[in-house]
């Protein structure tokens, strides 16, 4: 049979089809205005407290990287830091990102674990990356933020996923080390997270959560919005019935078992609609305190 480049012409056809569809395809969804989003990979270092933080020599804090992403139009631009989960950076937090960018915020994702030289934490692990350590990289990101032009720096907030969603609260709870920076986040929402007892917030605070999920309890979050009644910041808790940890990231999809600390499995499973309700009700929330 005759080859071309070492394929066999039939092989070879099959290629050029699928890259006659593919081209179709991508000049198809040109041509009805899909945005195709460019994210830069930028550079910054995480808040330091003082001088004996983890700072590798670096006095301004740990080097750390994220991925930028800019709404259309010149600004200034709100903007949202988000903080990942325990398994590090996935597709799904970049999903979410083009969902806010295509509302008019400018985005930062953090990546927490790589420049440290860790993949995943979801059995604990390095102090640093603890989500009591990386408060100061969520504060290190909104240092880098308020510098950017298009950025209005009054207008920054932040949300974070299980694990980057106790981040996220601890970085707004009163007397934490969030207390220690002149600047502020003006809203935070948490996917997910464990909910600590007992805390006050210094910032509007917002959390969702799954009924069933067995990671995180959706009661330890009852119970802190109930402690929360009287407080300035009552914790908003909308929790969705049937979802569990992970329901808005559908590489997760009919659901599977992950090991967490030693002895420990959790389920991880999709759930589309109350994915769908999670963004509504986060764009609801960043509309009306950004």
């Amino acid at each position: 049979m005759r080859r071309i480049l070492g394929l066999s012409f039939s092989n070879l056809c099959k290629i050029l089809i699928f890259m006659a569809i593919f081209i179709a395809a991508f000049g198809g969804l040109q041509q009805q205005g899909f945005a195709f989003e460019h994210y830069d990979v930028v550079h910054f270092p995480s808040a330091a407290v003082n001088k004996t933080s983890e700072t590798k020599g670096d006095r301004n804090g740990y080097p750390l990287w994220g991925h930028l992403g800019r709404p259309a139009g010149k600004g200034p631009h709100p903007a949202v830091v988000l903080m990942h989960g325990c398994g590090g950076i996935q597709q799904m937090h970049f999903d979410w990102a083009k969902t806010l960018n295509a509302d008019g915020y400018v985005t930062l994702v953090v990546d927490s674990f790589r420049p440290r030289s860790l993949i995943q934490q979801c059995g604990g692990g390095s102090t640093a990356a603890s989500p009591a350590g990386r408060v100061l990289d969520a504060y290190g990101a909104l240092e880098f933020l308020r510098g950017q032009n298009d950025i209005d720096p009054h207008r920054i907030g932040l949300m974070g996923w299980s694990h980057g969603g106790i981040s996220a609260l601890s970085a707004v709870t009163e007397n934490g080390v969030g207390a220690t920076f002149p600047a502020e986040f003006q809203t935070v929402i948490a996917l997910y997270p464990h909910c600590v007892a007992s805390r006050r917030f210094t910032k509007p605070v917002a959390v969702i959560i799954g009924a069933s999920d067995d990671w995180t309890s959706a009661a330890s979050c009852e119970n802190l919005q109930k402690q929360t009644q009287s407080h300035s910041h009552v914790l908003d808790l909308t929790v969705y019935p049937d979802a569990f940890h992970g329901f808005d990231n559908p590489m997760f999809g009919s659901g599977f078992f992950v090991p967490g600390a030693p002895g420990q499995k959790h389920w991880l499973q999709y759930n589309r609609a109350a994915h769908q309700k999670a963004v509504q009700r986060t764009k609801q929330l960043l509309g009306e305190r950004l």
